[in-house]
């Protein structure tokens, strides 16, 4: 299988890359990373020497680069961890995780349906059911939980998921 990883320069997109590779040496496993100040290509480094990795520098708002990518990689899976985050950066300037968060998962949707893609992975947080209260152990968020966003962050992630 092809698999798109967007995000894939980050933290918790790295590591996903890493299992994947070691529990699915036979998938090719294609990062596309915009390495913005999240993404570090040196994250990435045992990953490059793999000949079932390729890493592509993309913006996932950019539907022409999404587009072309699709096309040359011929993806059977997207897993979207792709994202502007951090709540102080989203009330500084909300437009870029607007962009990114929404416009950009918009985009990714977009080429999941003229490619034929079936499977697709949004990667959220929990930050869109807002906050539980710290002397509460016992509460905890599940998938019915409603949303409640509290931020740009928050409201652009819960956007991106309601896509």
């Amino acid at each position: 299988m092809n698999i798109i990883v967007t995000g894939g320069a980050g933290f918790i997109g790295s590591n996903f890359i890493y299992y994947m590779l070691k529990k699915h040496p036979s998938d090719r496993i294609i990062c596309v990373d915009k390495l913005t100040y999240a993404g570090n290509l040196e994250t990435l480094e045992a990953a490059m020497e793999k000949k079932n990795f390729k890493f592509i520098r993309a913006d996932i708002a950019d539907r022409q680069a999404v587009y072309r990518i699709f096309e040359q990689e011929k993806p059977d899976i997207v897993v979207n961890f792709a994202a502007e985050s951090h709540v102080d950066r989203s009330i500084e300037n909300p437009e870029i995780f607007l962009q990114t968060n929404v416009i950009g998962t918009s985009v990714l949707l977009d080429a999941c349906r003229k490619y034929g893609i079936d499977r697709y992975h949004q990667v959220s947080t929990d930050e869109v059911y807002g906050d539980l209260p710290l002397d509460r152990p016992d509460l905890f968020f599940t998938e019915e939980t409603n949303l409640k966003t509290s931020s740009p962050y928050s409201a652009s992630k819960a956007g991106a998921d309601l896509l």
